[in-house]
């Protein structure tokens, strides 16, 4: 869990001052958040993907080129929703 905490924060980290007013950019500072949380290896800012806002406000994410199996991309995904709706509704991250 420790590990995780530290990727997800320094993940946050490398997302500061992008500016996230509008939907579309907060959802693609989500993605980021979360692709450079689960696969700290990879600059997320180098993967090309494509990011959507569903309906009830979850965020998936397609990276493109990426071999990514499909539990790591479900893990990519909910991180991403989860981010994306704390910032948008102004509340902490919270890793439980």
């Amino acid at each position: 869990m420790k590990s995780f905490a530290h990727s997800l924060s320094s993940a946050q980290e490398t997302v500061l001052g992008i500016d996230t007013k509008d939907i579309s950019s907060l959802a693609y500072v989500s993605g980021l958040v979360a692709l450079e949380t689960v696969i700290p290896f990879a600059n997320a800012a180098e993967v090309e993907f494509t990011v959507v806002v569903e309906g009830d406000n979850t965020v998936t994410i397609d990276p493109v080129g990426l071999d990514i199996d499909s539990a790591t991309l479900a893990t990519i995904n909910m991180i991403a929703s989860h981010y994306f709706q704390t910032r948008r509704w102004n509340l902490p991250v919270v890793v439980h």
